[in-house]
């Protein structure tokens, strides 16, 4: 499926921490997929894109939303981050104004510009770290899972208001009875 890399970067304070990466290809995306619970192993999902290629930014988003929205269908959702590779090239058309607008729909970090040929590797190893630590933050969300949450915030605050209402009936019809039993 892809190759295993370790590499041990030093947090703030001295404090070291190893990241265990498999990389996927994106024929395998599809596999990893296909088993309702492969999310699970899943720390953090890291989409490495062309930033000079169109159709690699549009097809690094494909993979993002089905693992967004396989991750929202079986709760095993996994924080995402998005590099932008080549930085040192120019970027395609759209480029920013697409990044920037995924980004805030899905929720998450702006795309992490790197360079390998300038040797930018703008703090990649503990950016992925600290998403790992703090996955709450790069949780990317889809339109149908925002949808989704609302209706369900929806549907508690009505069973809330019901139940209130009950209650409310309930405690008259008893004090009714009390009285009329006095």
């Amino acid at each position: 499926m892809g190759c295993h890399r370790r590499i041990r970067t030093t947090l703030y304070k001295g404090i070291k921490k190893t990241l265990f990466l498999l990389e996927i290809h994106e024929d395998g995306v599809s596999k990893l997929l296909s088993s309702k619970e492969s999310l699970a192993r899943c720390d953090i999902a890291v989409f490495v894109y062309d930033s000079s290629d169109e159709s690699s930014w549009k097809r690094a988003t494909e993979l993002l939303m089905d693992v967004a929205g396989d991750g929202e269908d079986t709760s095993y959702e996994v924080p995402c981050l998005i590099v932008a590779a080549k930085d040192d090239l120019d970027s395609f058309p759209m480029a920013i104004q697409n990044s920037t607008r995924v980004s805030q729909d899905m929720g998450i970090e702006a795309p992490i510009p790197i360079s390998s040929k300038l040797s930018d590797f703008n703090n990649i190893f503990r950016r992925i770290v600290n998403a790992a630590e703090h996955p709450h933050l790069s949780i990317p969300e889809t339109e149908a899972g925002r949808s989704r949450k609302q209706y369900h915030r929806l549907i508690n605050r009505s069973l809330m208001v019901v139940s209130a209402i009950v209650g409310f009936a309930a405690y008259h019809v008893y004090a009714a009875r009390k009285n009329a039993s006095s």
